[in-house]
């Protein structure tokens, strides 16, 4: 059993970022110690005056290599979360990378192969496995409140990505269902208990961003899972008026509905507008739905603590590179259903180093 704070560094200052910053500086037993920006220099600057972080690297092999750092948070743009997590596990840090887990499935497979043979704890970001009001309504399905559920829905729309690079899809390997499908994916999985995956089938479009964007900026996806479950994944970057993100849990003996965003909100007017609302916010003029301690309304703090178990007591995690691995699948098998018009059966046979659009677009 450890004694003293697990020292962490954080590659990345962007929004998810500055969300698990919050997160481990709210953790008693974590310190923030560091922090890695490899393209801006200020904006590093100004993170780590923010999050009173008292070290900055420009690289992520030197952040690798502090020997007091214990665990490395990355937190980058999606083409580069396997060559940096390679980085630093070749230093034999505990590593925790943000979905998407990669842009191929030779890199995850390069990713995990990586994390057995040095022997380091590897960690799946998706934090809607811990989000306090999702982890609840898993309780009531496994106390056996809903009968047996045979359909899932989950939707997660707004107007548009945090950063430029989100529309390259050769940065970010695909659209909105890149984006936000995998937090869906993943969703239903553990919502049933992780079954099989049967078959994928996926409609794209792109309605709105044309102009910025080759991939989707819309998508609905339709999964099947063994012992005969549906789920229906909906994500946009089409939806104007903000952040949408709901659930809804059909089971034999009952239904549940949950709004993440908005169901715990303060519900404010205001002529003049106000400095933040909720991510992705249109606007703040009139009437708002404020979100406080976002961070763990989204469920990072006890992701965190699910993170700070393993490494104390050396168990393995609530979330695996291996499910972000099936997620990658999962999504690349959508893209080509996109493209094929019909099912794909899973497990298929998917080229390893294409990235996911290119299934879709090529």
């Amino acid at each position: 059993m450890r004694e003293s704070r697990i020292r962490i560094g954080l590659c990345g200052t962007g929004f998810i970022g500055n969300i698990h910053a919050e997160a481990i500086r709210h953790n008693q037993k974590t310190e923030l110690a560091a922090v890695c920006e490899t393209f801006d220099r200020k904006r590093g600057e100004s993170f780590a005056k923010k999050h009173k972080i008292p070290k900055l690297y420009a690289d992520i092999e030197k952040m690798a290599a502090d020997p007091s750092l214990d665990l490395i948070y990355i937190c980058v743009p999606n083409y580069l979360h396997c060559d940096y997590m390679l980085k630093v596990a070749a230093e034999k840090k505990h590593v925790f990378v943000e979905k998407p887990l990669c842009v191929t499935l030779a890199e995850a497979d390069k990713m995990i192969a990586a994390a057995k043979s040095q022997k380091i704890k590897f960690f799946y970001g998706e934090n809607l496995c811990f989000a306090p009001k999702y982890v609840r309504l898993k309780e009531l399905i496994e106390e056996g409140a809903l009968g047996r559920p045979f359909y899932i829905r989950h939707r997660e729309s707004h107007g548009g990505p945090h950063a430029k690079w989100f529309w390259d899809i050769r940065l970010s390997g695909g659209g909105a269902m890149m984006d936000m499908g995998c937090h869906g994916i993943e969703f239903a999985r553990w919502l049933l208990g992780k079954p099989k995956l049967k078959r994928v089938l996926a409609s794209l479009g792109t309605y709105l961003h044309q102009h910025k964007t080759r991939g989707e900026d819309d998508s609905v996806l339709l999964l099947e899972f063994e012992g005969g479950a549906r789920a229906v994944i909906e994500n946009s970057w089409a939806l104007r008026g903000g952040l949408d993100d709901r659930a809804e849990v059909q089971g034999t003996e009952g239904v549940a509905f949950c709004d993440l965003v908005y169901g715990s909100a303060l519900r404010v007017f205001t002529a003049t507008g106000l400095g933040y609302a909720v991510e992705k916010a249109e606007s703040t003029k009139g009437w708002s739905f404020v979100i406080y301690r976002e961070d763990e309304m989204y469920g990072y703090p006890d992701e965190l603590a699910n993170i700070v178990e393993a490494i104390e007591k050396n168990t393995p995690p609530k979330e695996t590179p291996e499910d972000g691995r099936i997620v990658l699948e999962a999504m690349m098998a959508g893209y080509l259903s996109a493209k094929l018009g019909r099912w794909v059966e899973l497990p298929a046979k998917l080229p390893r180093n294409k990235k996911p659009y290119q299934l879709w677009k090529e």
